[in-house]
């Protein structure tokens, strides 16, 4: 099944909490890490996860700002990023998984 940018981030930052959490990772180490998972929405925007809190950030000019990214579904068969509210892929007509 196809996961989205934002959904594939949230699972590796949960892993990463939970090897800082064991004592497998160092606090450096984890922020580093943590930086380098950004993402990029379809517009663009640059979003990272905030190493304390988990919540996510959007890059406005020389700042981050806390806000929620727009979900997206990617279709499996061809990647397109489709908004939730469509069953099919927008790009290829590919039904798409919930």
């Amino acid at each position: 099944m196809a996961i989205d940018p934002f959904g594939r981030a949230e699972l590796l930052y949960e892993e990463l909490v939970e090897k800082r959490r064991e004592g497998a990772m160092d606090a450096r180490s984890f922020r580093v890490a943590i930086r380098e998972m950004r993402v990029r929405d379809p517009e663009g925007r640059e979003w990272v996860l905030g190493p304390t809190d988990g919540l996510w950030y959007r890059r406005d000019r020389d700042r981050w700002l806390e806000d929620k990214p727009s979900r997206r579904l990617v279709c499996p068969a061809c990647g397109h990023h489709n908004l939730p509210r469509h069953s099919f892929c927008t790009q290829c007509g590919e039904r798409l998984p919930r």
